[in-house]
């Protein structure tokens, strides 16, 4: 289902004739109603019930949108975790609209799990550049090279690696073993990149253009900073992608926000969003790996619930805390998929499109995993029930480095693909 608020992003004017919205297949009605359910229902994602009962849904929808009159909605078509609610005869409300949950147990099946990690040519410290003809012998599944982008203002954004054929050619024998490559479009120097309205077309073909000359899957999306304060140039590049999978079924779509780009109330924030491209591209994009390892000291707030559940004291654990950084991870993911937090007020995403992004080592990012913090924070998940797609790693040319780093003053020795083997031990099984 599209989120039903992106499709008001298109009105700015008061329109005289009603507007009758069809979305997945049943008619909404004239959204532009005042006592339409789109401006009463705020959360339409549910997350995790206990089951498809009638009542169970209609009181997670009232803890979710506190201001709702329940007696006034009626619930209808409820399957496949997916359910219709509209106005009663009373006439408070107008309208219907598609809300849609988990239930607790769901799993993803084995061979759609994702092992996705970034892949560069430079080269740095703690860092190696491994040979595609190495590379395709791991269980990295999905690999995301980096970077497609502009430096300039409503400037067409390019991919320039050193050695162009040999990357065609490495991305070819990684297909050639089922991996799936795609072009992440974004990253650090892409903070000045945006585009204008006008530019949907030209943005859409030189996005095709790459595609087709380099043979990527799909694309990542990885804006950061600047980028993420123009909506309008992040509703440029969600009707150009619309367009091409529209196109090309296909074709994978993913994100890759920080954190901070995670919440509801950035959406109308100066300081940068994700929710732009996660609303306009429901029931497009494949999954979304959230950065747990930018935003040094951010993280969530823990609900009383879980504080009593991890007998923790603290009301917040930042991505730097080592200590608690297994807990760390589940927390955000719980708050992120299944839970909503109203202390964190974190945009909703599907357990099953939600991959865990970590950094390899201490030296690719702060927040960086490690065997136990992996380990426990899937099994603390897997006891909740909740299961999620995979695993991310900023970034394969880290977790292909073997060798001791320089982390504080200390020097932490550092084995080849450790992520792998974590990702293997757990969500591989």
């Amino acid at each position: 289902m599209k989120k039903i608020l992106s499709l008001l992003s298109s009105f700015s004017i008061v329109l005289a004739a009603p507007i009758a919205v069809v979305s997945c297949g049943f008619n909404m009605g004239d959204v532009t109603l005042k006592n339409h359910l789109v401006h009463h229902v705020s959360k339409t994602n549910l997350g995790f019930i206990e089951s498809e009962d009638e009542e169970i849904i209609k009181l997670k929808i009232k803890e979710l949108n506190s201001d709702l009159k329940m007696e006034s909605i009626a619930i209808t078509n409820i399957k496949n975790r997916i359910a219709v609610i509209s106005g009663t005869e009373d006439g408070i409300y107008s309208g219907q609209l598609q809300i849609k949950f988990n239930l607790k147990g769901d799993q993803v099946r084995l061979e759609d799990r994702v092992l996705v990690g970034y892949y560069f040519d430079w080269n740095g410290e703690g860092q190696t550049i491994p040979t595609f003809e190495e590379l395709v012998k791991t269980n990295y599944n999905v690999i995301n090279v980096s970077f497609l982008y502009s430096k300039k203002n409503f400037e067409m954004p390019k991919y320039s690696p050193q050695n162009p054929e040999g990357v065609k050619a490495g991305i070819k024998l990684l297909q050639s073993k089922g991996k799936k490559v795609l072009i992440s479009m974004g990253g650090a120097p892409s903070s000045e990149m945006k585009f204008r309205a006008n530019q949907k077309n030209e943005l859409k073909q030189t996005i095709l253009d790459i595609v087709d000359e380099y043979g990527f899957d799909g694309l990542d999306i990885n804006w950061a900073q600047k980028a993420l304060t123009d909506s309008r140039s992040q509703q440029t590049t969600v009707d150009a992608l619309k367009e091409i999978k529209d196109e090309n079924p296909e074709f994978i779509i993913t994100m890759a926000p920080e954190m901070p780009y995670l919440t509801n109330k950035s959406e109308n924030s100066d300081k940068g969003s994700y929710i732009t491209f996660l609303k306009g591209l429901e029931d497009y994009y494949n999954w979304v790996n959230p950065q747990l390892y930018n935003g040094r000291g951010f993280g969530p707030y823990i609900e009383s619930q879980e504080k009593k559940k991890l007998k923790i004291k603290e009301d917040y654990i930042a991505n730097d805390n080592e200590k608690y950084r297994a807990e760390f991870y589940y927390l955000m993911t719980k708050y992120l998929t299944t839970v909503y937090s109203k202390q964190n007020d974190y945009y909703l995403i599907d357990p099953d499109k939600f991959v865990l992004g970590a950094a390899a080592n201490e030296i690719a990012a702060s927040g960086a995993a490690s065997k136990d913090s992996i380990k426990r924070s899937y099994r603390l998940l897997k006891k909740d029930k909740i299961y999620t797609k995979g695993l991310m790693s900023w970034a394969i040319n880290y977790d292909a480095f073997e060798g001791t780093v320089n982390v504080d003053g200390q020097q932490i020795y550092n084995k080849k693909w450790s992520f792998e083997s974590w990702y293997n031990q757990t969500y591989n099984k």
